[in-house]
């Protein structure tokens, strides 16, 4: 499928809007309704958009502690014994595969730290696919960007960790309702109300109540990136004596570079990740550039990971 001007427009939108109708999409788009509804259909015949999904507030479900995790194993042959272990976990939002110095990356989410360490210790201690080498990533800050390829009036930022809540107590129905907008964030009202047996007004007010307090954060579209010709790469930074000030820098820079797709800051070494969407070998060469001269007066150490889009997202996969 060849991608227009008005493609990539759209895609860009979608992006971080997929919930809003087919009307307000194509007023926002400059498109008609019936080009957005065919076009929609074709890059999801194209795989170009593979699916919807939804981003939650995991505090009000018990789950407070978000990690990133790069993963190398001893034999490459195992992975896919590894893989097919971590996405049948109650922890894995999802993973994708890695070329270098890691095999994996692995996003997690967990309750406590009992939950990480008796994970972490279960898959160390396997023998059908023993680990070499891994590091934990820990953030206190994590911003999920919206595509910055195409001009987008709406750049919505989305956090992975919010704000400290108060775990609810959720009914049946209302897990089925968040659990079906996890899997597809733009299933319909009607749709849902069929499948959970209630009405669709009160399927309606339940999700705006939903995003009013905030246990829906936003939705994200999985764009496979790959088939618009865009690579995926992940740069780890540890920037020694990181000051607010600098802080501050690389996230005005991250907001604003057109290829930064999302940043994670945390403590330890390393404690900046930048991952970014690049066309050529030379695009990521121009980005660690851009990096370096940032932070020329830093002291930091840089490393480049080549990296597969998510093989599977799943936001809620502690509600099976």
């Amino acid at each position: 499928m060849k991608i227009t001007e008005k493609d990539l427009k759209l895609l860009v939108y979608l992006y971080h809007n997929n919930r809003e109708s087919l009307a307000k999409i194509a007023r926002e788009t400059g498109l008609s309704r019936i080009q957005v509804e065919y076009k929609l259909n074709k890059f999801m015949e194209e795989g170009i958009i593979k699916s919807f999904f939804t981003i939650f507030n995991y505090n009000y479900f018990g789950y407070r502690n978000y990690i990133l995790a790069f993963i190398k194993l001893e034999k490459y042959s195992s992975i896919n014994k590894l893989i097919a272990r971590l996405e049948e976990s109650k922890n894995c939002i999802s993973l994708g595969e890695c070329f270098g110095k890691y095999d994996l990356f692995v996003n997690l989410i967990f309750k406590n730290e009992d939950d990480i360490n008796n994970f972490m210790s279960d898959l160390m201690s396997s023998k059908e696919y023993p680990i070499s080498n891994y590091i934990i990533i820990r953030p206190y800050l994590t911003e999920l960007h919206p595509l910055k390829i195409a001009s987008n009036k709406k750049n919505s930022i989305l956090p992975i960790i919010s704000e400290k809540s108060e775990e609810k107590n959720f009914s049946k129905k209302d897990l089925e309702i968040l659990k079906i907008l996890s899997n597809n964030s733009r299933e319909s009202i009607i749709k849902i109300a069929r499948k959970t047996g209630i009405s669709a007004e009160m399927v309606l007010h339940k999700i705006k109540k939903f995003q009013r307090e905030k246990i829906i954060i936003g939705s994200r579209t999985e764009i496979k990136m790959k088939k618009l010709g865009y690579n995926y790469s992940i740069i780890l930074l540890n920037i020694r004596n990181l000051s607010t000030n600098t802080k501050e820098k690389i996230i005005n820079f991250s907001r604003k570079e057109k290829r930064v797709n999302s940043l994670i800051l945390q403590i330890f070494d390393p404690n900046c990740i930048i991952q970014i969407f690049h066309e050529t070998e030379d695009e990521l060469k121009n980005e660690v550039i851009k990096i370096k001269e940032l932070l020329k007066e830093e002291t930091f150490d840089l490393d480049v990971i080549l990296a597969q889009e998510e093989n599977k997202i799943n936001t809620l996969p502690f509600l099976k």
